[in-house]
């Protein structure tokens, strides 16, 4: 099927209001346009509870761009601009010069807006603008909302903190009955000194459950004690402004202060009293160092195996970090249930560089490894070509599959008998193979970027590169050939066998 015929709906929807702009409803509109215009729905991207105008990663944004850049289909529907982007011109405009480069074009449902008509691009500009006006404007007014209801001592929205709720009536904290006593233990474990890791290690043992389910660890316990409405304060996280107006949010939430009189607001009944959280806060303060003006955890140095090293205890899987001289299961630190692998940073370092000094040069030219290490090099050479490359690549395979169904139809299934059926089963065949034969010249038009990787098959090379490199490039070669690297739990006082450990889950290609 020419992919002039062919077209691919991009559907986002941030909150969902009355279903006035529901992603069935997008959806519906989209694909009565295309079927009325001739156009084959391949497929649907979607993002849901995404920003159009907030600087987030859209999935669903990227795939849809990719596949019309790339020629997948011709045409990118949308219900309506704004559902495609609220940053403005800057972010459409390039959208749109991608599109035209390749000969595609954009098509906005409900402003009746099509790229292949060459006005539509100065309305498309201006609608864009008034999009990315209309996201400020909404921002002011909720930011107005809340300050009001700060005011008020009304809680603003969102999940309460563990061992709280909302009256609905006051919409002010009240204890929750349930979980407001574990919620003390927590508190009265903390101002004993009890370290985080020790308090969900006692919250685990007794199967109490976190807010989100699942187990407790140091860090849920830590944002719970940091939080203001455990105290009965006002929560405010705490955010940039740029001069546009748009806001950058950060992690830290502190106490809301009323702009005229600078004072802390009660939104009801906390756990902790604020004195209890003042001595709370200078505990947790004395566990960590000040940097760039956030607290962070004590240093640790950087290991060659940060990212790619996993506790290799059955049921654990988590990662885990360089604690002084051993690689350790966070999970284990942070209070879960597990038994915890730990093993000397230098000897697993050690194992798993030999591991990767001597495996690469005795690769032979045929080695699944060895393709796999070259894809990934070009893929970080080139990103955006491979986008392309893949999305091709993947409507090929679909295309061949619908092909070899539609042939086993026939000559298995026995499903076209008859003369008139043969005909229409050879005008299927026909645009499948055209849509297949058209998919791969696009595929070939691609360029390829060619990378030389005879220095990492190249014993005395590779080791030179090897020692030349700092921490980050030699991981940076890991990563190249590895996927993880798991270590199992020792018996205490045996000697460390990097064999009978650590299993090392060697690279392998996409498509695999």
């Amino acid at each position: 099927m020419p992919h002039h015929t062919l077209a691919d709906l991009y559907l986002r929807l941030s909150l969902d209001r009355d279903g006035k702009t529901a992603i069935e409803r997008q959806e519906a509109d989209c694909r009565a346009w295309a079927e009325h215009n001739g156009l084959t729905v391949r497929k649907v991207h979607i993002d849901r509870g995404r920003s159009g105008y907030k600087s987030v990663t859209r999935k669903g944004f990227d795939a849809a761009l990719t596949a019309v850049t790339a020629g997948v289909v011709g045409t990118l529907l949308v219900w309506k601009l704004d559902r495609l982007s609220r940053k403005g011109i800057g972010e459409v405009g390039a959208a749109l010069d991608s599109i035209s480069r390749v000969g595609g074009r954009l098509v906005s449902v409900v402003d009746g807006l099509d790229t292949s008509n060459d006005s539509a691009r100065v309305t498309i500009a201006l609608l864009a603008e008034l999009a990315r006006s209309e996201s400020r404007n909404i921002g002011t007014r909720a930011s107005n909302a809340k300050r009001y209801l700060r005011s008020k001592g009304q809680w603003i929205g969102g999940q309460p903190p563990y061992g709280l709720a909302i009256d609905p009536g006051t919409k002010q904290l009240v204890h929750d009955v349930e979980t407001a006593v574990y919620a003390r233990l927590i508190a009265d474990e903390a101002l004993a000194g009890t370290s985080l890791v020790n308090i969900a290690r006692l919250l685990n043992s007794h199967e109490i459950e976190s807010p989100r389910g699942g187990q407790w660890n140091a860090a849920s316990i830590m944002q719970l004690l940091r939080s203001p409405a455990f105290a009965g304060l006002m929560p405010q996280t705490e955010y940039t402004e740029a001069a546009d107006g748009t806001r950058k949010y950060g992690s830290r939430v502190v106490p809301y202060r009323d702009p005229e009189t600078l004072e802390t607001v009660s939104i009801g009944e906390g756990i902790i009293t604020v004195g209890e959280r003042e001595l709370i806060s200078k505990q947790l303060e004395s566990r960590t160092y000040a940097h760039a003006g956030k607290r962070r955890p004590k240093p640790e140095g950087s290991a060659l195996l940060t990212g790619l090293i996993f506790c290799g205890v059955a049921g654990c899987g988590r990662r885990m970090r360089r604690v002084g001289g051993s690689y350790q299961c966070m999970a284990r630190r942070a209070g879960n249930q597990c038994p915890g692998a730990s093993a000397l940073a230098e000897l697993v370092d050690e194992h798993v560089t030999q591991a990767f000094l001597t495996r690469l040069p005795a690769l032979e030219p045929d080695d699944p490894l060895l393709a796999a290490i070259a894809e990934r090099w070009v893929h970080r050479a080139d990103p955006e070509t491979f986008a392309k490359r893949d999305a091709i690549s993947a409507e090929i395979t679909e295309e061949e599959a619908r092909l070899t169904d539609l042939e086993d139809a026939r000559y298995v299934r026995g499903e076209f008998t008859g003369p008139e059926a043969i005909e229409r089963y050879n005008r299927l065949a026909a645009r499948l193979r055209g849509r297949i034969e058209g998919l791969r010249a696009n595929l070939a038009e691609l360029p390829t970027p060619a990378v030389d990787i005879t220095h990492l098959l190249d014993g005395e090379l590779l080791r030179e590169a090897w020692e030349d490199s700092e921490v980050p490039g030699r991981r940076n070669r890991l990563t190249l050939a590895m996927d993880r690297v798991q270590v199992s739990k020792g018996r205490r006082g045996a000697r460390f066998v990097g064999e009978e450990r650590v299993t090392i889950h060697w690279a392998r290609r996409r498509s695999q």
